[in-house]
């Protein structure tokens, strides 16, 4: 008795649908990609080698180089910028500030705004800076 044998077609993946799946991805993480533009004030930041983006829930407290003191955009004064700050802190679950200082502010106001961003209650203290080459 004779078997027939069976003929046995190249097996092969087509991978055109693949192809147009992960095309229609890209363009859609293209489109939805929103870039962050920050407005304020215009200050210098130091350079730092290890910058990393930002999360858009901090409270932005920005310093300029004249060591005028802006929460949100508002001009405050260093005397009320605790309070002020610890009134927008407990509206929040998260607790964490973002400082913005110019490049020629001096050493000890910075520090003096971390103390008092601290002292009104945030768990969380980033210091702006641009990256190398910016």
């Amino acid at each position: 008795m004779q078997f027939r044998r069976s003929s046995s077609a190249p097996v092969a993946i087509n991978i055109a649908p693949l192809v147009d799946v992960v095309f229609l991805l890209v363009i859609f993480f293209a489109v939805s990609t929103t870039f962050l533009e920050t407005a304020g004030l215009e200050l210098t930041l130091p350079t730092s080698s290890s910058t990393a983006e930002r999360a858009p829930k901090e409270i932005t407290v920005e310093v300029s180089k004249d060591e005028s003191v802006y929460l949100e955009g508002e001009r405050v004064e260093e005397g009320t910028l605790a309070t002020r700050l610890q009134e927008q802190l407990e509206e929040r679950d998260d607790k964490l500030v973002l400082l913005r200082a110019d490049e020629q502010t001096p050493h000890g106001t910075v520090v003096r705004i971390m103390d008092l961003a601290r002292a009104a209650g945030a768990t969380g203290l980033t210091i702006a800076a641009r990256r190398d080459g910016d």
